[in-house]
């Protein structure tokens, strides 16, 4: 079931967020863009104008949220073509770059569902 824009409820199945950034601003606000996949093939780019103080308590949000759970580190896709960059191996990273790009195009794909 998803919510009707207006109750300010986020749809059940939120779109994921493939990549983002962050710019913050001279008045300790910031600027947040996530980018997600809304359908096969097609990016949308979401940017938020947070307030001062709506940047700083999201950003204590996230730490806390954070706290004790151990870092990810990259995605095996990019752990393998980071490696072959390194290995001045041409055909490492060949096999790199052809793994990254079929787990590019499985993502955008398939909605951002990796």
């Amino acid at each position: 079931m998803t919510h009707s824009p207006i109750s300010g409820r986020a749809v059940d199945a939120p779109p994921q967020a493939v990549n983002f950034s962050a710019k913050a601003r001279p008045d300790g606000g910031a600027v947040l863009s996530l980018l997600t996949v809304n359908a096969p093939y097609v990016l949308t780019e979401h940017r938020f104008d947070l307030a001062p103080h709506l940047a700083h308590c999201l950003l204590a949000a996230l730490l806390d949220e954070l706290d004790g759970h151990p870092d990810p580190g990259p995605r095996p896709e990019v752990d393998a073509l980071l490696t072959a960059l390194d290995s001045n191996d041409p055909d490492m990273f060949s096999a790199a770059m052809d793994s990254y790009h079929a787990y590019l195009h499985h993502l955008l794909a398939n909605g951002g569902r990796a």
